[in-house]
């Protein structure tokens, strides 16, 4: 067995990082302390708000900075990337060069007694095979962090883990540094605020860590060649919270009744959840409340926070507050009013029901919209019907969207398949692909597939339109759609010939395959089926003795690559000859985007690649931010 120091690195990091922490670090979060800052907003609170725990709060997260809305964190730090295969380079700033020597000295590194060899941090960072690179992730501002290990179980545990997120990496940007390709980022501890080194970061909230996932569509032999960017990309749920962040809400007119009224109010709303260990809310003082986000909320934290600032402070009279929200809907059916009172009626629950079921064959857009979201986020049979008609023929492009994934949240029902399935055919590309991931989260038997080797999720299904989609976010996914297949006769050369795809000259439906690793130790000399799915498992299967099926063992990226590069060679096919088009993530963002730029019905999902800020307005009156007051710490 050949001895790799640069492994026993990574997991030695990993451990140090999450036992030991940073606490000899001067951080810039224990100089000052907020001091009874009171928001103030302009003009008078819009009726549609009135009584809700909106009314009577602003916002204080992470950010020291109060907020009418919720708005998540960008948490960074400086990383290393090791097993970049001499794209590397050890060009940096002399100060980032001198943190990252403290850092990795403090983990250990070129301590011979703690069993790491002679390895010493400015070895690590002059090889080429390492990089210096920026680490960001987009965080919620209330998040759970790591739980400690109880006695018995694996500090690994899934339910221990914190709140996930993907991280961004890009090459520190004075580095020489060609491509990350292939590269694994070491441990790297992730902090609030500006990138920082020395004695003024901020306190760490997370750390990052993984196998980068750069452009699928990249060439990796073609490194300076070609346009694509190599020098940054993602790991896939590659940060993980590690100190629970709380939120706090601030009275706009200190009082201590109040205070108690809103902690009653969440708290009957939310009630404490096994393993959450405090209370949802609870009232510091008179105009402070501090939040923590229940274990079940934990990865749909902007619903949670929109349910609870639309909490009514009173709970008599649901009915009625139900009853009063839909004479305002109907009287104002603005677009912030029917966003208003859809979270105002989920916030009262199934006691809203009886009154906007009236509403799911009202006339006007807006009212009907609004009922039939909290109905299909309420689970209310009764609404199906309605929303499968919205999601056929529904009102323009965003409100079919949005029916289609309120079809997917809801219960069991057998008519929710049923309706959906015939979407797949639908003309409009976001159409099909929301339709397939509903009927993936469904269960349904229509798209067939599963995790393949654990690297990523792989579904097909019959569609008249041809299409191969693959995420970039989460666990990935690759969605084929329509009964492809290799072309036969192929000669497919990729990747400076280590890549090699021939026609077979033993049966039509096979292929011979030829490749040659990355390090270049022998060669495989394979035969795979022409059908997409099959030869799409053959790329990243791993043959193990429990599952000794061919396979190249590629990772997902390069799965993808080789996919977009049959396809741009035009040898993907379809069995009617029609045209396959080929879809990824950010592709079907942008197109998203574009068709959501002048409506409020729905939200295009986040990406790093453009993440909108948040509209401050959603008082519908305007906002002066305050100055927080701050006090020197004693």
């Amino acid at each position: 067995m050949v001895y790799n120091p640069l492994m026993r690195i990574i997991a030695l990091i990993t451990i140090s990082i999450l036992l030991a922490g940073c606490d000899t670090i001067e951080r810039t979060d224990q100089k000052k302390l907020p001091k009874r800052a009171r928001p103030s907003f302009n003009g008078e609170v819009p009726n549609m708000l009135r009584g809700t725990v909106k009314q009577h709060v602003a916002l204080l997260g992470y950010a020291k900075e109060y907020r009418d809305e919720y708005k998540p964190i960008i948490a960074a730090g400086y990383g290393l990337v090791v097993n970049l295969d001499g794209t590397g380079s050890q060009d940096v700033p002399p100060q980032v060069r001198a943190h990252m020597i403290a850092d990795l000295a403090k983990r250990g590194v070129g301590e011979t007694t703690r069993g790491w060899g002679g390895l010493t941090p400015s070895a690590l960072l002059d090889s080429k095979d390492t990089a210096v690179v920026i680490v960001e992730g987009i965080v919620p501002q209330v998040a759970s962090g790591r739980k400690p290990a109880p006695t018995g179980v694996r500090k690994n545990h899934p339910n221990l883990r914190g709140t996930l997120f993907d991280v961004q990496i890009f090459v520190e940007p004075s580095s020489g540094t060609s491509s990350l390709e292939g590269g694994t980022l070491l441990p790297t501890i992730l902090r609030i605020g500006d990138l920082r080194t020395g004695r003024t970061q901020a306190k760490d909230i997370a750390i990052a860590q993984g196998p980068i996932f750069i452009n699928p569509f990249a060439d990796p032999e073609a490194v300076g060649s070609d346009s694509i960017h190599r020098t940054s990309g993602r790991i896939l749920d590659g940060g993980e919270v590690t100190k629970t962040i709380s939120m706090q809400l601030v009275l706009f007119s200190p009082s201590h009744n109040r205070a108690r009224d809103i902690q009653t109010a969440i708290n009957r709303r939310f009630p404490e959840e096994a393993g959450q260990g405090v209370l949802t809310a609870r009232a510091t003082n008179d105009e402070l409340v501090d939040i923590t986000i229940p274990p079940s909320w934990s990865e749909n934290v902007d619903d949670f926070m929109n349910l609870m600032l639309h909490i009514n402070l009173r709970s008599k009279n649901a009915e009625k507050n139900a009853l009063d929200i839909k004479r305002l809907l109907v009287a104002d059916p603005s677009p912030k009013n029917a966003d208003a009172a859809s979270w105002r009626w989920q916030a009262i629950g199934d006691r809203s029901l009886p009154v906007i079921r009236e509403l799911y064959d009202f006339p006007e857009d807006l009212p009907r919209l609004a009922a039939m979201r909290t109905g299909g986020r309420l689970g209310d049979p009764i609404v199906v019907d309605h929303l499968l008609d919205a999601a056929i023929n529904g009102v323009g492009f965003s409100g079919r969207l949005e029916a289609i994934d309120l079809l997917k949240e809801m219960s069991t029902d057998p008519r929710i398949e049923l309706g959906l399935r015939p979407l797949l055919n639908d003309q409009t590309l976001e159409i099909r692909l929301r339709t397939a991931e509903a009927l993936i989260d469904r269960g349904d038997y229509t798209m067939k597939g599963g995790v393949v080797d654990k690297k990523f999720e792989l579904f097909v299904a019959e569609s008249e339109y041809p299409l191969i989609y693959c995420t970039q976010a989460g666990l990935p996914r690759i969605i084929v759609l329509g009964d492809l297949k290799i072309q036969n006769p192929i000669m497919f050369d990729t990747w400076s010939h280590r890549l090699i795809i021939r026609d077979s000259k033993e049966e039509e439906n096979l292929i011979d395959v030829r490749y040659q690793a990355k390090d270049h130790r022998g060669i495989m000399l394979e035969q795979t089926s022409t059908t997409l799915p099959a030869f799409i498992c053959f790329l990243a299967h791993k043959p193990i003795p429990e599952s000794p099926s061919k396979g190249l063992n590629l990772s997902y990226s390069r799965t993808v690559g080789v996919l977009h590069s049959l396809w741009r060679e035009k040898y993907l096919l379809c069995s009617d000859d029609k045209r396959v088009d080929f879809k990824a993530q950010q592709d079907r963002l942008l197109a998203a985007i574009n068709k959501l730029t002048s409506s409020t019905l729905i939200e295009p999902r986040k990406n790093f690649d453009s993440m909108p800020e948040l509209d401050d307005a959603s008082r519908f009156i305007e906002i002066k931010q305050p100055t927080v007051v701050e006090e020197d710490a004693k």
